[in-house]
């Protein structure tokens, strides 16, 4: 409702003003509203006992009293201010416990962990570590593992606990492109300073300048050459490596070249081999290898390997065969040269062709060289018979056909 005013009259005991009971009642509406709105309509639940600057009005349960603003029931927006503090006081953020504090931007959440204190920075941090000075710099104790540079120094620097020689807590220069090998704690190239082609040589305290060859008392320039026959082996700065020729050839050095010239005859022919037998042969010849050299042939030559099962089949192996096979009938051109070799099986199985079958049967000579007790060598004839025969001619049953063709 509206605040209700008691109306005076325009003088006093004018009758013109509220009467008591209405001036009253007026009075007890004012008070309900304000103990209604401010209370519970019988008490007021609203204190303002014992302020304190910066305190606000805090519902504890029961009443609005005077507290600090310690708590937040909701998200903080703060509309584009800032939180700010007063008289240089600082602005601290704590999580309770083992509580993680976390801060989003731009979709990216970082983690302070208050577990093991890391923070996770999922992206990246861009810093300045750079100083005006040395002396500006975080110390080395109080900052272990800092990395910083200084404006104008072409080094950058390292806060670390170097162990060696107790150093301790130190700042440590950190080498670049742009370093000195002298910025090594080691090497000294300011006392002398080096010449053309020298090199670091260690001097039992650190790392100078030194020529190339000094102290050296000699050098082997080759240390063993080992050949088909022998190994030479260096044994003093001055050791010589001989070159020499042996039969048909010779070796010879002009200034910086060394020349090795064949002096002998190469083989140029066929015939001068060791291995080649070609006497006899003529235009359209061709050689074979008959076990010791090769040999000269005057038509295409098929070998045969001959052996034998029990006293039952002679077994063929070779050109045309798939492996070994038993008693085969033979297909042979007129013209060709066939090689039955019967060196395994020859002295208990001796290998004959004939004209007709069985023990008795004709023996067919023509055209056979070698032995059919060992390797018998067989130039089909033109006039050859059709059909022929293969017998052993000491036991009937390893025989087969022989089909004459071409």
């Amino acid at each position: 409702m509206s605040k209700q005013s008691l109306n005076l009259g325009a003088s006093a005991n004018d009758n013109t003003g509220d009467t008591l009971r209405i001036g009253g009642d007026k009075i007890n509406d004012n008070f309900n509203e304000i103990y209604t709105a401010l209370g519970n309509g019988v008490n007021l639940t609203v204190s303002l006992l014992n302020p304190s600057p910066g305190q606000v009005l805090r519902y504890n349960g029961s009443s609005f009293v005077p507290s600090n603003y310690s708590n937040l029931t909701s998200a903080l927006d703060v509309n584009g201010n800032s939180i700010i503090s007063s008289s240089n006081g600082n602005i601290n953020v704590a999580t309770n416990g083992t509580g993680n504090l976390t801060v989003g931007v731009a979709g990216i959440v970082s983690t302070f962990s208050g577990t093991t204190g890391t923070i996770d920075f999922p992206t990246r941090v861009q810093y300045k570590n750079e100083f005006a000075s040395l002396a500006s710099a975080p110390a080395a104790a109080d900052y272990p593992g800092f990395f910083f540079t200084v404006d104008g120094d072409d080094k950058p620097y390292v806060n670390i606990n170097i162990a060696t020689g107790g150093v301790g807590d130190t700042r440590a220069e950190v080498l670049t492109e742009y370093a000195s090998i002298n910025t090594l704690a080691d090497v000294d190239v300011t006392t002398a300073a080096p010449t053309l082609n020298q090199v670091l040589k260690w001097n039992g305290s650190n790392w100078v300048p030194g020529d190339d060859v000094a102290g050296v008392s000699s050098i082997n320039v080759w240390e063993s050459i080992v050949s088909d026959s022998g190994t030479a082996t260096a044994d003093s700065q001055t050791d010589s490596l001989s070159i020499l020729g042996g039969t048909n050839i010779t070796t010879s050095i002009v200034d910086d070249a060394l020349t090795i010239d064949f002096t002998g005859s190469l083989t140029t022919t066929l015939a001068a081999l060791t291995d080649t037998d070609v006497s006899g042969i003529t235009q359209g010849d061709s050689l074979f290898w008959d076990g010791t050299n090769w040999s000269v042939t005057r038509s295409p030559r098929i070998w045969w390997e001959l052996n034998a099962i029990g006293v039952e089949h002679y077994t063929f192996a070779g050109p045309g065969f798939t492996g070994t096979v038993n008693d085969p009938t033979l297909y042979v051109y007129r013209g060709f040269t066939y090689v039955f070799d019967n060196s395994v099986q020859g002295g208990g199985h001796p290998f004959r062709i004939q004209s007709t079958q069985g023990l008795t049967g004709t023996p067919y000579t023509d055209g056979q060289s070698g032995s059919g007790s060992n390797i018998l060598y067989w130039t089909v004839p033109l006039d050859a018979p059709s059909t022929l025969y293969y017998i052993c001619t000491l036991h009937a049953a390893m025989a087969g056909t022989i089909n004459v063709v071409g």
